[in-house]
């Protein structure tokens, strides 16, 4: 019997949403979010009440040496479903006071797209 090195693969990154710490998630397609430094706008199968508070999280690889996760809370500023996809709605969050490494993070998530 021969033993052999195991193949190491990169694991692929799976975009998802999660309300409530998990207890719903989904899946999201590539471009189903989007980022800049001010906001978020997302594709998802909620909708949300315009005003609501949303705690989000990120996590952002800043250097080889390992992925950093970052919190922030916006507000749902717009929400409107999409009249292509049923029952899925375009969501926009405006964010919050955001620390300057956050605002780094998303400047680069952005960039990505």
């Amino acid at each position: 019997m021969t033993l052999r090195e195991p193949t190491v693969l990169a694991q692929p990154r799976v975009t998802s949403l999660s309300l409530d710490f998990g207890t719903d998630a989904q899946e999201c397609a590539e471009d189903a979010i989007e980022f800049s430094e001010q906001a978020m706008h997302m594709r998802s199968r909620w909708c949300f009440e315009l005003g609501t508070q949303l705690a989000v999280s990120f996590v952002c690889q800043h250097d080889p040496s390992g992925a950093t996760r970052l919190h922030a809370e916006g507000i749902v500023v717009g929400c409107e479903e999409c009249h292509d996809q049923p029952k899925t709605y375009q969501s926009t969050v405006l964010f919050l006071e955001l620390p300057d490494d956050l605002k780094q993070c998303l400047r680069e998530l952005s960039h990505r797209r």
